[in-house]
């Protein structure tokens, strides 16, 4: 492994000074994999210098989870990723192992250019250079690509009719819902977790983030020759290499029985069931409880995300309507009833207001989110009335 960076950086180091304009240079497209963070594909650039018989990857989707602080920034909101260089054939060879696809976009770009692209790549794989602050949405393997390419190609009057193709807008949650099931775990962690600030619609050039709309927008993109003033495509060949066989199944597809809608259904029911016909026994108070409890540190965690880390797109996070870390005081038997049912109509006017957030698209809530939220209408209503009618704290 040593031996293979070593000759590998030993090639870059000569292509610095060479002066050859052999390459050839294509733009690789991953499917999607069996994993969370594979779900939404890949890409790459793909570099052959035909007069010295290499064939290179440059991979922007470099991380390190042995990193001492990976974790530390992770939760800060600092993704430190890096540009890797490896073999095509070792890059290809891992992914058709995993069931990946593998498309490859030969890129025809104006003979004086790809000796300084190279030349780029290069610069930005040294030790020195080759980290970056990822984002997922605006600074990722594929917005990168497109951002190299667009501005190597700026002096050429470099156009692109992905826009005119694609007229209707979309959001970065409807988008991100293409490639993982709405009703999956990974779905709900992140409808959770991200705000209404992926519920803007974007500009069609932004569906970008994503591996394959980016094969699209190449697809569509297009540059003039110096000499002839006419119009050249961007992509001169499309290269299927490898396809996905039909055992494959992503993780955002779950079994009916294991999927969270599912799940709450089921739990929800429960809930309700039980704090109709038992609200006063000791053990379903404690079970009833734990609700409270469960969606305080939920709440708790939102504020976290969005007021101590860099996770912009935790920002104005309307699951704290029904995930209210002051949900924690009604466990307490301290509290004066008054200011509990005070807090409860707070909490059912913040249910109701989810129903209005939701209609005018302000922000997607996760669809198997909606059962619980019925159980806990319930559950407000039942405690206003049982404080109501009681003068002491015993049931809660």
């Amino acid at each position: 492994m040593k031996s293979k960076i070593f000759t590998i950086f030993f090639f870059l180091s000569t292509v610095l000074v060479a002066e050859t304009n052999d390459y050839i240079i294509s733009v690789l497209t991953i499917g999607p994999g069996n994993s969370l963070s594979d779900s939404f594909g890949h890409s790459a650039i793909r570099v052959q210098d035909k007069s010295k018989n290499y064939d290179l990857v440059f991979n922007y989707g470099v991380y390190d989870f042995n990193d001492p602080n990976f974790y530390t920034n992770f939760i800060k909101g600092y993704l430190n990723y890096s540009l890797g260089v490896s073999y095509y054939e070792d890059f290809k060879s891992s992914y058709i192992s995993n069931n990946r696809s593998i498309k490859e976009q030969v890129i025809l770009f104006p003979e004086k250019l790809n000796k300084k692209i190279v030349d780029r790549l290069i610069f930005n794989s040294k030790p020195e250079n080759k980290n970056y602050l990822y984002d997922y949405f605006s600074n990722n393997c594929s917005t990168i690509i497109k951002d190299i390419i667009e501005e190597s190609l700026i002096k050429y009057d470099y156009k692109n009719d992905y826009s005119v193709e694609n007229k209707s807008k979309n959001t970065y949650r409807n988008l991100i819902y293409e490639n993982i099931n709405k009703n999956s775990w990974g779905s709900l962690g992140i409808d959770i977790c991200l705000g209404s600030y992926i519920d803007q619609e974007i500009d069609v050039k932004k569906n970008t983030f994503l591996p394959e709309y980016l094969f699209e927008y190449l697809n569509s993109s297009y540059y003039k020759h110096p000499d002839l003033n006419n119009n050249i495509k961007l992509v001169k060949k499309i290269n299927f290499i490898n396809n996905q066989n039909k055992e494959f199944q992503n993780l955002s597809s779950n079994t009916l029985f294991y999927s969270p809608l599912f799940i709450f259904i089921i739990l929800s029911s429960l809930f309700l069931f039980i704090s109709i016909r038992n609200h006063n026994n000791k053990t379903v108070q404690l079970i009833l409880q734990s609700t409270h409890i469960i969606t305080s540190a939920i709440g708790f965690l939102l504020l976290f995300l969005w007021f101590f880390t860099d996770h912009y797109t935790s920002a104005y996070n309307y699951n704290l309507l029904w995930a209210n870390p002051l949900n924690i005081i009604l466990i307490f038997k301290s509290i004066n009833k008054k200011w509990k049912i005070a807090l409860l109509k707070l909490l059912l006017l913040s249910l109701a207001l989810i129903v209005l957030h939701s209609i005018t698209n302000v922000q997607v809530f996760n669809i198997s989110l909606y059962p619980f939220f019925i159980f806990l209408i319930f559950r407000y209503y039942q405690l206003i009335k049982n404080y109501s009618n009681r003068d002491d704290l015993q049931s809660i």
